[in-house]
């Protein structure tokens, strides 16, 4: 018997997928370790004939993407910058290639792996909830170090809510057995799903708040259609509601940010140097769509989109965007201005491939992360930032090699 029979690469490829999945929200830094040991043995896998060479529509997609930000490298001023862009979007190939000699055996895995990565979520939780904790009540500083970017300590606030509205859903569809009488596993998903829906609002995150509404009443209809007594779900809904707003009730800082954006939204003239981010936000769009409409078709290289930015945020006097080097806050026009039309065109056919895979599926867990990702990336440029590439990518062909597999 070898040291590394079929039955124990299989166990150890999967065990893997756990610990990606528990410490992609809790410690990214060590997420790379284990990708290099799933590709070593998904490689050894298919030199031993273990398996064959797996690879989708979707992972083929995004390894050409990032061959094209290596090509964006060519015709671009700034190398430094270019480089630490291709190092953060490593995931984009490094995901589809440890992947490529793994296939799923039994559903139950990929189960586990969506329950790690709520674990992770919720450990991640409860941390930011202890030093957040610790602050206000330890050392009697301000309320606001329960929210936004002082509670979210691990990731970026918008990322957090990502997982957390992903948690969320996996918790309704998976509806995982935490008890041996069904009534209890019921119950305490519910008080999972109240917990995790807590911590968004604390989060701050106004996209998140948007998905949370979206998952939310979805829940709520798909539970009215199915159950016995029709009334709990929607008064269950009520209770969250109620639970948000006395929190927002509470918190005049979260309060003030969804008042900007309905500000924003009825403003027909904004000031350059607004400081909300909301505005600057609308500043930042206008700014990148003004680059986009007069630049080469090729774009302006994988290393000088912000200095494009930068300098247009300084010819119209954007204050705050120019001090702060903001991104596009978009995946779409981030990748347009740095890569033109062939960047933006790979971008979106990522997507409309995710959504045929999805439906094709009729998996709502895949649908929902299709869907989720799909918001966010309007209001972020995720594939420019570690929390969000990992997770998609991690995530986008897992979704990928399930469905083939069932398929």
């Amino acid at each position: 018997m070898t040291l590394l029979d079929r039955h124990k690469v299989f166990l150890s490829q999967n065990y893997l997928l756990y610990a990606i999945a528990f410490f992609i929200p809790l410690i990214p830094r060590l997420v790379p370790v284990f990708i290099v040991l799933l590709g070593a043995l998904s490689i050894f896998a298919i030199v031993k004939k273990y398996s064959r060479v797996n690879l989708g529509e979707v992972s083929t997609l995004m390894i050409l993407l990032f061959l094209l930000h290596i090509i964006g490298l060519t015709y671009s001023e700034n190398l430094d910058r270019g480089w630490f862009d291709i190092e953060v979007k490593l995931s984009l190939m490094a995901f589809p290639f440890a992947f490529v000699g793994f296939r799923f055996v039994r559903e139950t895995n990929f189960k586990r792996v969506i329950l790690m990565f709520i674990y992770g979520t919720s450990l991640a939780s409860l941390y930011c909830l202890g030093v957040s904790s610790y602050k206000y009540f330890i050392l009697d500083l301000p309320y606001y170090h329960f929210i936004t970017t002082r509670f979210s300590i691990i990731v970026h606030p918008s990322y957090f809510a990502l997982y957390l509205i992903f948690s969320i859903l996996a918790l309704a569809t998976l509806r995982p057995s935490f008890f041996v009488r069904s009534k209890w596993n019921s119950f305490f998903n519910f008080l999972f799903m109240v917990f995790l829906s807590i911590i968004l609002v604390l989060t701050g995150s106004k996209t998140g708040f948007i998905m949370w509404l979206i998952v939310a009443i979805s829940i709520t209809v798909s539970l009215v259609k199915s159950a016995k007594y029709k009334l709990i779900p929607i008064l269950s809904l009520i209770a969250m509601l109620t639970i948000i707003g006395v929190i927002f009730q509470s918190a005049p800082l979260l309060q003030s940010r969804i008042v900007n954006v309905l500000n924003v939204a009825q403003s027909d003239n904004l000031k350059p140097d607004a400081v909300e981010s909301t505005a600057v936000r609308a500043l930042i769009y206008s700014s990148a769509l003004e680059i986009i409409s007069h630049q080469d078709w090729y774009g302006n290289g994988t290393g000088d989109f912000q200095d494009v930015l930068d300098a247009e945020y300084n010819k119209k006097n954007y204050v705050q965007a120019a001090d702060k080097h903001l991104n596009a806050h978009n995946l779409f026009l981030q990748t347009w201005i740095a890569l033109g039309i062939p960047g933006f065109a790979m971008v979106l056919g990522i997507f409309i491939l995710m959504f045929i895979n999805a439906f094709r599926s009729k998996e709502v867990l895949f649908q929902g992360f299709t869907l989720f990702f799909l918001i966010i990336s309007l209001t972020e440029s995720t594939f420019y930032v570690q929390a969000g590439v990992v997770f998609f990518s991690f995530f986008a062909v897992l979704f990928e090699r399930k469905a083939r597999a069932s398929g």
